[in-house]
């Protein structure tokens, strides 16, 4: 019987990166291969990162076998009939998003050659887990690990007490981490109240909790004797990191105004710790009393750390830390604590005793200048004491979850909902790739929206005789007047009788292994009610045939912050449970954004979505799109109607700098008409945001302006909507650098980066 295999996915680990979650790492592999424990320990490397596997396989003896993933290219030619997975350039959420990607793909390689794992621990910042996690849900691999997310401090946590833009990148992170930590399968806590404020937070329910462990981490030497402190003056140490968070600002202003208060006291203040960021470490030494200049110091990381902190007295004043590594450090080297009573990490309940092992305050500055001069005058402390808890992979496994099997049951039915207006020249593609799917069980219902074209009359006339003839299973309705795509989509709903519902445009076309793979994830998993296909463009039937997609919607499903301003909810096309839909329906006073509309309410009533990583829906980009031609005047118009639909109020856990970041786009609205490029998510590609900046520069040399002009005059392919020559142009570009797989997706990410910069620069 082989070992039970156990791989980390880290870029954080000591001796090699500095920092706390390392040296959790660290400690935790250490501890587990010292019991010699029947446990093969793996580690995952993002392609990020700064270790190299060789270096620290040899550092824990060749016992633990270290992995690290190879960049990805910008395109992969190879495809099979579940589709292609997409490029790192397509991933315009969050860059988490596609290193989530690339972790899956490179978890999926290794299972490949035989290496299968029983349990994947994730850490819970970035949001690492998400992709792997679908994966396994919609049964596409990875299927016997357990999907373990750890609690160390997510962005979405540290939020409320950094200093951060309400950005979309910053929102993708909050939806991408909420999201692992909302599906896996297991989730560890280090300590008592921190699942608890996770939970609150993100406004997960109750049951949550459930499949919550706590598991105190080994995480420092222990010591017996009581310290001695030497004869001189005790300096007051800060060693944590200067970040907003951990509380810089309090301890200096805490540290002057103790010395203010014992004039007597001659030690200094030292800061001798990692700086996240220069110019926060200006403002804070701003904040220190020009006459006592001269007793702060600001140093890097001391080398001789525990001989420091064993003369010191060592404040930790942070409003939030997950578990704090420092705090046990220093208590074992012998360190005087001073520590935050209201950061959960030293709230009652963890090892933590005000008077016996620590001085404790109540987070302000007058409770720290009491709480320093107890720790001056009294008398040396106990050492801290804890008890590591053996982690789960050295506990016995539980019982594999026993899934529910569609072979020899009815299989439920699937009414696929085509909506039509005048699209009757792309109608036979879109039923042939419906009549190419794996899954039998599936009712065609066509709803024509009054299409007044002479060619969809004709093609209209002829499903209908082949329905009378009995040639053809397909409902087809014709609604005698228009009534607009969501009022077609909710005829089609009546006219249903399957359990699931998949609504398609009649231009657009699905995988063949879609709508198998959504329902059997369905029906294993009855807490989900929405499969979502990532989405590929595609601009000519070739193209399509050969998977080469000239742009990419990809989604991140019950997203309810972000959902608020930019539809990374669900394409057009999803696979519902008919259930849904008897409480909501689509919104007909909507002439856009329906989907959007819908896919929202369902997020904030609490349904739960998974998301294909593979790209399963292929989306037409064609002229006259109901989508092309929206200004971003028009786009907050829309916004404004689909969120009258929301719940008042919001449901816990959606974050109000979604409106923030919609303020700052209703500002810029009446300068700015940026026309619509016909993506489903309401916001234009980036390189059509960098080539506006261009065109209005060049606008002021009209010469060049007009040449340039007239050089890409004749680039829009025929069939395609009309727009702006400069997209024209910028997308000819941006197809010739997809054939470039080291230049695209840097060029990509350093646009991106300086377009956040000039955000948080402005």
């Amino acid at each position: 019987m082989r070992p039970r295999r156990v791989c980390l996915v880290t870029d954080e680990l000591h001796p090699f990166t500095a920092g706390g979650i390392g040296r959790v790492v660290h400690n935790l592999v250490e501890a587990s291969l010292q019991r010699a424990a029947d446990v093969e320990l793996h580690l995952l490397l993002p392609s990020s990162a700064s270790m190299a596997p060789p270096d620290v396989e040899r550092y824990f003896q060749g016992k633990v076998k270290a992995h690290r993933c190879a960049p990805r290219p910008e395109w992969e030619a190879t495809f099979d009939e579940g589709g292609v997975y997409p490029p790192v350039g397509a991933f315009t959420d969050t860059f988490c998003h596609a290193q989530s990607m690339e972790l899956m793909l490179e978890l999926r390689q290794l299972e490949a050659r035989g290496l299968l794992f029983d349990d994947i621990e994730f850490p819970d910042y970035r949001g690492w887990a998400f992709c792997s996690i679908q994966e396994k849900l919609l049964g596409c691999g990875l299927q016997g690990a357990r999907m373990v997310v750890r609690l160390h401090s997510t962005s979405g946590m540290l939020a409320p007490f950094e200093r951060q833009l309400p950005t979309k990148e910053h929102l993708g992170v909050h939806e991408l981490e909420r999201k692992a930590l909302l599906d896996a399968d297991l989730v560890v806590a280090h300590i008592p109240g921190v699942a608890e404020l996770n939970r609150a937070y993100y406004g997960f329910a109750e049951s949550w909790l459930d499949k919550v462990v706590q598991e105190f981490p080994p995480v420092a030497p222990k010591q017996d004797f009581v310290p001695v402190r030497g004869e001189r003056e005790p300096d007051l140490l800060f060693v944590t990191k200067v970040q907003n968070f951990k509380r810089a600002d309090l301890f200096v202003r805490g540290a002057a105004a103790f010395m203010r208060h014992c004039p007597e006291y001659q030690g200094k203040a030292v800061l001798a710790c990692h700086v996240a960021n220069t110019a926060f470490l200006t403002w804070i030494q701003s904040l220190i009393p020009q006459s006592l200049r001269e007793r702060f110091i600001f140093t890097g990381p001391a080398k001789d750390r525990d001989a420091m902190m064993r003369e010191g007295i060592v404040v930790i004043p942070s409003d939030y830390e997950s578990l704090n590594l420092t705090a046990y450090e220093a208590s074992a080297a012998g360190a005087t604590l001073v520590l935050n009573a209201g950061c959960v990490a030293f709230a009652p309940g963890s090892p933590f005793v005000d008077g016996v092992n620590c001085h404790t305050f109540d987070g302000s500055v007058e409770g720290l200048v009491a709480a320093i001069e107890r720790a001056w005058r009294s008398g040396p402390l106990r050492p801290v004491e804890w008890t590591a808890d053996v982690p789960y992979w050295e506990k016995p496994a539980p019982p594999p979850r026993a899934l529910q099997r569609l072979e020899g049951a009815r299989l439920p039915r699937v009414s696929v909902l085509i909506t039509n207006h005048n699209l009757g020249r792309f109608l036979p593609e879109t039923l042939a790739s419906v009549a190419d799917s794996s899954y039998p069980e599936i009712e065609v219902i066509i709803v024509d929206d009054a299409s007044t074209g002479a060619f969809d009359h004709e093609v209209l006339n002829h499903i209908e005789e082949s329905i009378r003839s009995g040639e053809s299973g397909v409902k087809l309705i014709r609604n005698p007047v228009n009534r607009g795509l969501p009022a077609s989509r909710n005829i089609g709903l009546g006219a249903a009788t399957g359990d699931y519902i998949l609504p398609l445009d009649a231009d657009d076309c699905i995988s063949p292994t879609f709508i198998r793979m959504a329902v059997e994830a369905l029906e294993r998993h009855l807490e989900f009610d929405v499969v979502v296909p990532s989405t590929g463009y595609f601009d000519s039937d070739e193209a399509r045939a050969r998977r080469r997609f000239i742009d990419y919607a990809l989604f991140i499903g019950d997203c309810p912050s972000l959902g608020m301003v930019a539809n990374r909810l669900a394409c057009a096309t999803s696979l519902m449970r008919r259930s849904l839909f008897e409480r909501m329906r689509y919104n007909e006073a909507l002439t856009s954004y329906e989907d959007w509309d819908l896919y929202l309410r369902l997020a904030h009533s609490g349904s739960r979505f998974l998301v294909t990583n593979a790209l399963h829906f292929h989306y037409r980009r064609r002229k006259g799109s109901m989508i092309s031609g929206v200004s971003r005047r028009r786009h907050l118009e829309l916004l404004f109607q689909l969120h009258q639909g929301l719940p008042r109020p919001l449901p816990a856990g959606s974050q109000l700098s979604a409106f923030l970041l919609l303020a700052e786009m209703a500002d810029t609205a009446h300068s700015t008409d940026v026309a619509s490029t016909g993506v489903a998510v309401g916001e234009p590609p980036l390189r059509y945001g960098v080539v506006d900046t261009l065109n209005s520069a060049l606008k002021r040399a009209p010469v060049v302006h007009r040449l340039l002009k007239l050089a890409a005059s004749g680039l829009t392919p025929e069939g395609e909507e009309e727009r702006p020559m400069r997209y024209a142009l910028v997308d000819l570009v941006n197809r010739t650098l997809k054939r470039m797989p080291a230049v695209h997706p840097r060029m990509k990410q350093v646009v991106h980066t300086t377009r956040q910069w000039g955000l948080t620069r402005r």
